[in-house]
């Protein structure tokens, strides 16, 4: 482990909360309030129209950021932090972890640890494993360095390009209070994030939902 590593870690421990001892899928709560997360980000425009819709209606969210894409854009990770928004652990370079040993899992987060700080100087506490593959070895050495793994009850399968109503009758469908709901703010190719995301909180704003950060949530 690098100097620079080790003194993530050292802060982790130090500023590390009680963490999850298995995935956080959903909250069990009777507040009528959601938790919108972004996965794969930054990206140079799709995180800034994403940002534009929360603010359209109030509503606070989550960003799991892979640690090298805060990198390549530290100046949205900044945007996203001081629009009020939560910033979280999505590992440095996407890696499966559930494929991985300790020691891989341990830099994967560390590294994307490291880089979120240098990009904006927020220390995280969630780690969602990309493609939500979630070991037993994750769940330790999330764990150990004061980790709590957040995955999602609803996916709305943006990343596979699905259309702006199908994602909206997929929310309508599963959401209840505490979902915690599945966008992604970068993905390879065109897809119906945007539009999909208003019209998703335009119809949980309607229903009474809140806005709410996964820490929020959980906290």
């Amino acid at each position: 482990m690098t100097r620079a590593l080790a003194a993530v870690a050292a802060a982790i421990m130090m500023f590390a909360t009680a963490s999850s001892a298995e995935p956080v899928y959903r909250v069990e709560t009777e507040q009528k309030v959601v938790a919108i997360t972004f996965d794969d980000g930054p990206h140079p425009k799709k995180t800034a129209k994403i940002l534009a819709v929360l603010e359209k209606y109030g509503a606070a969210a989550t960003f799991f950021v892979v640690g090298k894409n805060a990198e390549y854009y530290p100046d949205v990770i900044c945007e996203v932090v001081s629009a009020g928004h939560e910033v979280a652990n999505h590992t440095y370079s996407h890696a499966t972890l559930g494929r991985c040993g300790a020691d891989k899992i341990e830099r994967e987060i560390l590294s994307a640890e490291e880089s979120i700080l240098s990009a904006c100087g927020a220390k995280t506490k969630l780690l969602r494993p990309p493609e939500g593959s979630c070991s037993r070895e994750v769940m330790n050495v999330a764990s150990r360095l004061g980790y709590s793994v957040i995955l999602w009850n609803i996916d709305t399968r943006d990343w596979a390009h699905k259309g702006a109503e199908e994602i909206v009758e997929n929310v309508k469908k599963n959401v209840r209070p505490g979902s915690i709901i599945l966008f992604h703010d970068y993905t390879v190719g065109e897809n119906h994030t945007v539009d999909a995301l208003e019209k998703v909180l335009c119809h949980l704003s309607e229903e009474g939902y809140g806005f709410v950060t996964v820490g929020e949530l959980i906290g």
